[in-house]
This record gives structure tokens, sequence and C-alpha cells, in this order.
């Protein structure tokens, strides 16, 4: 498809009236398009460049699930989702790991042709469809590329980085097999989910395990783990979705999932206390949040056991740079 765009001044009356001609040539047919609107507008209405990264910023596409040790006869994925309000031409972006050193790997295009990637939407990267199709359900209709050459993903810990075609990297998730919950002794063909594509990659409480009642694993579509960043009520401070967690359970609630929110920067220290009032897990220890995001209680102790079923506190102490100090207390339960 070749573009052409012009700009002429009609006269009406005395006056000017700035108008733009765009004309498209596709093949043989031949399309005159007449609009008073900029060019540029124009552009962006129908999608004809990607999205404008110096005004949506760096992080426009999110790493949100990733699969690094996969059963055996199936295959790694990348999931990554728009998170910018423009589309994204995904020929245009890169995927490469990061060793050891810190040096990147050889970047691989995610498409060879033109690949529009709308606001909001997930794409699928995986080397094998039909390997990956016998561990997984896949939904009819996805949207996923086929990377032949996906770059090495190590089963014990690595680093996938998406990256522009200038080199500029747009999101990078080092991973560990430790990101997994604590209780999970076998790891094979369980993915990492991100809680909500917002959250920063690099960070291990911006992941969870995919649930099992979600295949352990959700390629495509929205995440077994994903939970909303906003509060119920739009009230500063901590939250839960649920109080309580089942940690022995299959579901996604085999941990509580604690999420903040603030208008400025706190710091925050969480502690997990027995009926007894004695310490059971320390959470965070003068943590510094950012304007939201989540800490995650796997349901153990400091030895890494399951305590009783029953109820515990959750003791929240926050604090600001300016002495602003305000403390929150939750109970929640384990069921058995």
């Amino acid at each position: 498809m070749l573009t052409f765009a012009a700009e002429f001044m009609p006269r009406k009356g005395s006056k000017k009236v700035k108008m733009h001609k765009c004309i498209f040539f596709s093949f043989s047919l031949l399309t005159i398009f007449f609009s008073c609107r900029p060019s540029v507008e124009l552009q962006e209405e129908f999608g004809l460049f990607p999205v404008d990264t110096a005004s949506a910023g760096s992080f426009y596409l999110s790493l949100n699930e990733i699969l690094f040790d996969p059963v055996p006869q199936s295959c790694d994925y990348v999931e990554i989702v728009n998170r910018s309000p423009f589309s994204v031409d995904l020929s245009e972006i890169r995927i490469c790991n990061r060793n050891e050193n810190g040096v990147l790997g050889s970047p691989k295009p995610l498409s060879r042709e033109r690949f529009i990637l709308d606001p909001g939407a997930y794409c699928l990267l995986t080397s094998d469809w039909e390997s990956l199709g016998r561990g997984f359900p896949l939904d009819t209709g996805l949207n996923y590329l086929i990377i032949k050459s996906l770059p090495s993903m190590p089963n014990d810990k690595g680093c996938v980085v998406l990256l522009d075609r200038q080199g500029n990297i747009i999101d990078e998730c080092p991973y560990t097999k430790y990101m997994h919950h604590c209780l999970i002794s076998d790891r094979e063909g369980i993915a990492l989910e991100k809680i909500h594509p917002d959250l920063p990659s690099a960070e291990a409480n911006s992941w969870l395990s995919a649930a099992a009642d979600a295949s352990y694993g959700t390629p495509g579509r929205i995440n077994s783990q994903y939970r909303p960043l906003d509060t119920v009520d739009t009230k500063e401070g901590f939250f839960v979705e649920q109080d309580w967690l089942s940690p022995l359970g299959n579901s996604k609630y085999k941990q509580l999932v604690l999420g903040y929110s603030f208008a400025d920067r706190r710091v925050a220290n969480i502690k997990v206390y027995n009926r007894s009032g004695a310490l059971l897990y320390s959470l965070a220890e003068n943590a510094l949040l950012g304007a939201r995001g989540f800490f995650v209680w796997q349901g153990v102790d400091s030895k890494g056991k399951v305590p009783d079923a029953g109820s515990y506190l959750i003791h929240i102490e926050h604090f600001n740079l300016k002495g602003d100090s305000k403390k929150q207390d939750m109970v929640c339960r384990i069921l058995p």
C-alpha cells in the first residue's frame, strides 16, 4: 500500500480553508479521501502507523504471563498485553533474553508481516501452537504469533525482554522458579501470571502461579490471578479482595493478596500474628510503596509451614517521609 499526503488551499469568498488530501493506492484500487482534519489524525484513526512511543511512554506493551518450564512434548510461551490507548504494529517489536552477565541476546521480530494489536488486547507468543494446545485450552480467535526461534527460557531462572525496532526496552521480566507459590513442589507446566498488566514486570510481587482450576495457565486471555488495581471504595490504604485463603486448595485463593493505593510515597511494615499474639510471618519490612500495588501472603509461617485453620491478624503500619504514620488491622481466616 502506498500513501501520499498533500495540502491545498481552496478559497471560499475571501477566506482560505485549509484542507488535507490523502490518496491511498491499494493494488489496482484507487481511493481519494478528503478531510478537514489533519492527516496525522487520519493515520491514527485508520491505524496506519505503530504507536507513538514518545507520547505513550516506554511501557506500552506489558509482559503478562510466562511459561518457562513446560511439560514434556510442550513448549514455552510468553503473553503480552497492549496497555496503551494506541494500536501497536507487532512487526515493529522484538523479543530477546538477558543472560546472567546482563547481556541481551539476539532480538527476534515478533512478526515478519504487519500484525496490529488493539488497545487492551492480548497476544500469545509461542514456537509450537499444536503442542501448546495439548496442555492448555486455546480459544479460537485469540491473537497469537508463532516464533520458531523464541529466545531460550531456562527452567530455573532467566529474563525476558521486549524491545522496539531501535533497541529501546519496552518491558522486562527477570524470573526465577521461586516466584511460584512456595507450596508447589512440581512447577512443571505451571505459568506465572501477572496480577495486573499495569504492574511492573521486574517486581516478584507482581506475579503469582496460575490457578489449578484454570489448567495452570491462561495463554491469550485474561489471567486467572487477575485483580483490579482500584479499591472498592476508592479510599487510600490497604485492602483485600477476600478475607480468607486456602493454601492447600486448588483455586486462585491459595494466597491472600493484599492491595494498596496511596497518593503519596509511603513505607510499610506488614506482619501476621496468630490468636495468641505471637508473630507468625513478616510480610514486609520497611518496604517502599508505589502508588498502587500488592503484597502476597502464601498462607505459611516463617518456616514455610501452613498453620492451623482459624483466624489470624494482619497488622500494618505505614508512614511517609513527613512523619504521617497510620495503622491498619485486618483479620483473615485460613480454611482447612
